[in-house]
C-alpha cells in the first residue's frame, strides 16, 4: 500500500529499503571489519536493487550466475577478493549461484555471510511465497558465524545509519510491520514503540492463541487504515 493512499507526504528520497543498510560503511560494520578496511568484493545473491547500492560485487543478475547449465567446480575460478556474501530476495536462484556461494563461504578464509532481511515469506496476490530469509537458511548451514539482523547492536547501527540521513526523535517514532519476528523484533531491539498490523503475515491467533509468540508489540491494529479514524476522516 503506497503512503500516497493515505495522504502521507512521501518522496523517493524518504523511502529506505533494507538493501540500503548493506553498503559500506554499514556493510563493514555488519561484518565487524575495521572501518578503515576497503571491502574488495561481495558475492551477491539478489536482484538489481542490491546492485544499485554502491557495493563492489559479483554475482547478482550476471547471466553467468543465472544459467541453468550444470555447475562444475573444475570450471570455476574462486575470486580471492570476495570477503562477504550478501543474500537478498532473489526470484531466480539457480544451482550455479548456490554453488558459487558455497565455494566462497567455505574456501575464502574469513568470508562472511549476511542477509538484507530475514522474512521467511512474503504475501503475493494469491498466496504466500518464500522470502529472503527462507532462501538464506541453506547457506547458514555452511557457516557458524553468520550475522543475524536483529541483535540490539546491529539494529542500533541500522537506526543510526537512517538517522544520519533523516533526523528523527526515537521517542516519537514507531515501527509498523506485519511480522513479529522481523518488523516488531527490529523495533524492540532499537528501542522504538511497535505497531503490529494484521493485514499481512501475522494473525490474531499468533498473539492471543495457546501458542502465542513471546514477541509482544506495543499496539495492534487490524489495518493501518484504521489510523484515519483517529484523524477524524
Amino acid at each position: 500500500m503506497s503512503p500516497i493512499t493515505y495522504n502521507i507526504g512521501s518522496t523517493n528520497q524518504s523511502v529506505y529499503l533494507s538493501a540500503y543498510l548493506s553498503p559500506p560503511p554499514i556493510l563493514r560494520l555488519l561484518f565487524t571489519y575495521p572501518l578503515s578496511l576497503n571491502l574488495k568484493n561481495v558475492y551477491v545473491i539478489g536482484m538489481a536493487g542490491i546492485e544499485e547500492e554502491g557495493i563492489s560485487f559479483i554475482g547478482g543478475t550476471d547471466l553467468a550466475d543465472c544459467t541453468l547449465d550444470p555447475f562444475s567446480s573444475s570450471n570455476f575460478t574462486l575470486d580471492p577478493d570476495v570477503q562477504a556474501v550478501l543474500c537478498g530476495s532473489d526470484l531466480s536462484v539457480k544451482y550455479t549461484k548456490l554453488s558459487k556461494t558455497f565455494q566462497h563461504l567455505t574456501r575464502n578464509p574469513g568470508c562472511q555471510f549476511s542477509v538484507t532481511n530475514e522474512d521467511s515469506t512474503f504475501p503475493s496476490a494469491d498466496d504466500r511465497l518464500p522470502g529472503a530469509g527462507e532462501g538464506s537458511d541453506k547457506y547458514r548451514k555452511t557457516r557458524k558465524d553468520d550475522v543475524g539482523l536483529y541483535s540490539s547492536q546491529l539494529v542500533v547501527l541500522f537506526i543510526n545509519a537512517l538517522f544520519d540521513r533523516v533526523k528523527f526523535d526515537p521517542k516519537r517514532t514507531i515501527m509498523v510491520g506485519d511480522r513479529l519476528n522481523t518488523d516488531i523484533l527490529f523495533g524492540q531491539a532499537g528501542g522504538l514503540a511497535t505497531l503490529l498490523v494484521l493485514t499481512g503475515i501475522t494473525s490474531k491467533q499468533d498473539i492471543t492463541g495457546p501458542h502465542a509468540s513471546p514477541i509482544v508489540p506495543d499496539y495492534v491494529t487490524q489495518s493501518i487504515g484504521e489510523l484515519r479514524i483517529l484523524d477524524g476522516k
